[in-house]
């Protein structure tokens, strides 16, 4: 530790971001992917129709569900809306789960090409592709540490409105360093948030001490916190589910005024006079996690008495994992969130850069750490939006009949990302950032090129209809493709000031 407390204050910051940098860039980047989450499945599965939610639409779920799922335990109806698009009916009888994808003739169903669609940037974000919770672990810590990073960056560049109007364009280590300060400030508030709702979501994971000491173990904290409905009798007896949801209708539009105000329906033990309906509203109207539910008889459409109210700790939880997801945010404030994510992500990657840069100044001869730092730094920062381009190219270039295509999709990903490090180990650094980069715009550019290849009637029809989400990909995929060229051909007019490795024997 330094002396006095800003030289403490700057040398918590330079390492608490040069220690999990790689993994926090990871977690950032792939989780404001998650932002347009439905948006990029969407994407990934082209056979989809639009299709609009209506009262014919679960009117028509059901009697699929009648003619399907006779004698089921649940009864499940996931309807549609302009992100998604996706209208499916499930029914499960003890561990047998069956769906169908509905389209929008009478009738008919599709069968989408299986796919890891935008959920699984999602998911990779916070497990890490670790099985059981060690990924989440892993990613809390990330979270704590990029708060410490936060906050000792606040008494570092404590001069907040004379760094923030100072952009330096002469050399490009001065121009960095601006820039990683400009958006450090301008992200403060947004990252804050996001690792501070990232740890709550998971706090009784965290302090498992709390739970068994008030509760006996984490499960029975959260039933204590979020009780739920009653246990059905299952041997109740036998009663016909519902074929006309008017009724229904009629009492949700009382409670809930407003068009397409229902996400999802779920009929648990539909067959038996106990059975009830669970109406669950679309999460655009709160702030929580947990969207507002009614609940209903299955047999009769009356009212039944709905959850208990949760404790103000699972509410605040809630909340904040809200705040995470923001499920809530329309399209302008997604967009506003997606591009605090990107400069979140740049912010760490400027900072990764920078401490090597400084580094590398100041020695005649580089040591090992050097070298791995600045490998890592190619792998990470350019080998991270390769491998998520390579994993929309896979979705297309992938045969659609062959099994577990969705998990080949994910190999597909975290094999070329692999194939980053070595190539950044295997070629000079300047030349690796160069060809990586290379490599990322030709594949953003043939991406949409090739989709149209293979069918022009998805472009098209996307264009007649007017669908903003298909089209927004392909033009983000050429957005992408401009700017990972630009940054290409930019780096090859710096100079590249070579320092030698310094020997292992010297070294010590």
């Amino acid at each position: 530790m330094k002396p006095d407390f800003r030289k403490s204050m700057i040398w918590l910051h330079t390492y608490s971001g040069l220690v999990l940098g790689w993994l926090l860039f990871t977690i950032f980047f792939t989780g404001t992917l998650s932002y347009f989450n439905p948006e990029i499945t969407q994407w990934m599965q082209p056979e989809r129709q639009q299709v609009a939610s209506s009262q014919n639409s679960i009117n028509r779920s059901l009697a699929v569900l009648h003619e399907e799922g006779v004698n089921a335990d649940t009864w499940r109806i996931y309807l549609p809306n302009e992100r998604t698009q996706k209208w499916t009916v499930q029914w499960s009888q003890g561990r047998d789960r069956h769906s169908l994808e509905l389209g929008t003739s009478l009738g008919s169903i599709l069968t989408p090409r299986e796919t890891a669609g935008g959920n699984f940037f999602r998911i990779f974000h916070y497990t890490l592709q670790l099985r059981g919770f060690g990924g989440r672990y892993i990613a809390g810590i990330a979270a704590m540490f990029m708060l410490v990073a936060v906050f000792s960056g606040i008494f570092t560049h404590r001069r907040f409105f004379r760094d923030f109007f100072t952009l330096r364009t002469g050399k490009l280590l001065k121009t960095l360093t601006d820039f990683h300060a400009l958006a450090g400030i301008i992200t403060i508030p947004f990252c804050v948030m996001i690792c501070a709702s990232g740890i709550m979501i998971y706090v009784i994971m965290y302090i498992p001490w709390s739970a068994e000491h008030f509760a006996g173990g984490e499960r029975q904290l959260s039933r204590a916190l979020s009780p739920g409905l009653n246990q059905l009798d299952s041997l109740a007896p036998k009663a016909q589910p519902l074929i006309d949801f008017s009724v229904i209708q009629k009492r949700v539009n009382q409670q809930w005024p407003g068009e397409k105000q229902i996400s999802v329906i779920t009929f648990e033990q539909p067959y038996r006079a106990s059975g009830r309906i669970i109406v669950q509203r679309t999460k655009e109207h709160t702030l929580s996690s947990q969207s507002e539910r009614l609940v209903f008889s299955s047999h009769n459409g009356e009212p039944l008495p709905g959850y208990p109210p949760a404790s103000t700790a699972a509410s605040v939880r809630r909340v904040f994992f809200g705040l995470h997801e923001a499920h809530f945010a329309n399209v302008g404030l997604r967009w506003l969130l997606f591009l605090l994510g990107l400069l979140s992500s740049v912010l760490i990657a400027s900072g990764l850069i920078i401490w090597l840069s400084k580094r590398l100044d100041k020695v005649k001869k580089r040591h090992i750490g050097h070298a791995v730092v600045e490998r890592l730094n190619i792998a990470a920062i350019s080998g991270l939006p390769l491998a998520t381009a390579a994993f929309f190219m896979g979705n297309r270039v992938i045969s659609l009949g062959i099994e577990n295509r969705a998990a080949i999709e994910v190999q597909v990903f975290l094999w070329v990302w692999l194939g980053c490090f070595l190539h950044s180990v295997l070629r000079p650094a300047r030349k690796a950032w160069v060809e990586q980069l290379l490599v990322i715009a030709a594949l953003c550019l043939l991406l949409p090129l090739l989709d149209i290849y293979q069918d022009v009637t998805r472009f098209t029809e996307a264009l007649f209809a007017w669908n903003f989400i298909y089209l927004g990909f392909y033009l983000f995929m050429f957005f992408s493709a401009f700017l990972s060229f630009k940054t290409a051909c930019w780096l090859q007019t710096k100079p590249n000031k070579v320092v030698p490795l310094k020997p292992a024997a010297q070294s010590r």
